[in-house]
């Protein structure tokens, strides 16, 4: 086994833990609203091991998507645990849109770029990924309709 392989693989598993986990926070922030602090900060651990992969594939001189993707997911957590957890923002609800919209962007385009990656594994790992990005998607309707997204 390759460490390309193990690099590629290791991020799907990592981007797809992810989105479940995002899916759970979206559903705990209806049903039980304290475990989601632990939930976001889990997530936001994720970012740690993307990041180290987002280095090791520019070591190895990899085409750029390969280490910007997972850079600009981390620049993501970076964003999401500075407003979330040390400044403790509010900022969805009510909507601080100044502050909203760069998440949005960030998050959604983070994941989606991230998403492509493990496409390259295979269209079995991109059609999962697909799956639990979708998931996470409902999860984020559910709260939003509940008024907690």
């Amino acid at each position: 086994m390759s460490l390309v392989f193990i690099l590629d693989f290791t991020e799907f598993i990592i981007i797809n833990l992810f989105n479940l986990t995002i899916f759970v926070l979206f559903l705990s922030r209806v049903k039980k609203p304290k475990i989601s602090r632990k939930l976001g900060l889990f997530n936001l651990a994720l970012g740690i091991p993307i990041f180290i992969i987002g280095i090791m594939n520019l070591v190895l001189l990899r085409e750029w998507w390969y280490w910007i993707f997972p850079f600009l997911f981390t620049i993501f957590i970076i964003f999401t645990f500075v407003v979330d957890y040390i400044l403790k923002i509010q900022f969805r609800n009510p909507r601080k849109f100044s502050i909203l919209i760069p998440f949005l962007i960030l998050f959604y385009v983070s994941i989606i770029l991230m998403w492509g990656l493990t496409w390259i594994l295979g269209a079995i790992y991109g059609i999962i990924t697909m799956i639990t990005y979708f998931l996470q998607l409902f999860g984020a309707y559910y709260a939003g309709i509940h008024g907690v997204g």
